[in-house]
């Protein structure tokens, strides 16, 4: 590595998981933005796409790191197939689904990553709210692709959307549902869309409770030794 590229990779090193954060939440709040655009949905995926990256650079393992980038590009390849081949809905399903482990696997480790020392600084919590982010932006990505998958499975206003489900709207209904909003402007009508929907409020809440207790008991424990 040259002397030119070394400040540059200390400061990826340094700041990944606050590059992955912002980079997330960036994509949260620009997608429905980007769904109002003609080529919004082309962005929405390469946003995701990003972000897939961003949450894998973290991991320190290199051999797991070279498995999930090769599967990034499968994902990757699958989504963009899925919108152009015949059998759209079941590749649609096989890349979220592809996608979902991906950024599982990224958030895990990510907590892991948050919890691994007595001392709580920025870059861990950066890293515990990247998890959180990155479960929203996965069932997102899950939610698109059942609604393309099962056309009614969830409804805008109380019919199907006639345009379908975008990236950013399946995003944004991910998010009301992680933290339990409940607006009631999207509503899953399927059985299966309510399972996923209430795991996901369930995981939340979860998420949010047991995590702040632990980053509460590290710190507590730092300041009394």
């Amino acid at each position: 590595m040259n002397a030119a590229a070394a400040p540059a990779r200390s400061f990826l090193d340094r700041r990944r998981y606050a590059l992955l954060f912002y980079s997330l939440l960036l994509t949260v709040a620009i997608g429905p933005l980007l769904e109002a655009m003609n080529f919004g949905r082309t962005a929405m995926e390469a946003f995701l796409a990003v972000n897939l990256i961003a949450a894998v650079f973290p991991i320190v393992l290199n051999a797991e790191r070279r498995t999930l980038f090769a599967l990034i590009g499968l994902a990757v390849a699958l989504r963009w197939i899925a919108t152009h081949g015949p059998n759209a809905p079941a590749l649609a399903i096989l890349g979220a689904a592809t996608w979902g482990v991906i950024a599982l696997i990224a958030a895990y480790r990510a907590v892991r990553y948050s919890l691994s020392s007595v001392r709580i600084d920025a870059e861990r919590v950066y890293a515990a709210l990247s998890a959180y982010l990155l479960i929203g932006v996965c069932w997102g990505v899950v939610y698109a692709a059942m609604t393309r998958a099962l056309p009614g499975s969830l409804l805008a206003g109380g019919v199907v959307p006639p345009a379908g489900l975008g990236m950013g709207d399946a995003i944004y209904f991910s998010f009301v549902t992680l933290a339990t909003l409940g607006y009631g402007d999207l509503t899953p009508a399927t059985p299966a869309m309510r399972g996923l929907a209430v795991f996901e409020a369930v995981i939340g809440q979860l998420y949010l409770a047991l995590l702040v207790a632990r980053l509460v008991g590290l710190q507590t424990a730092a300041h009394s030794r």
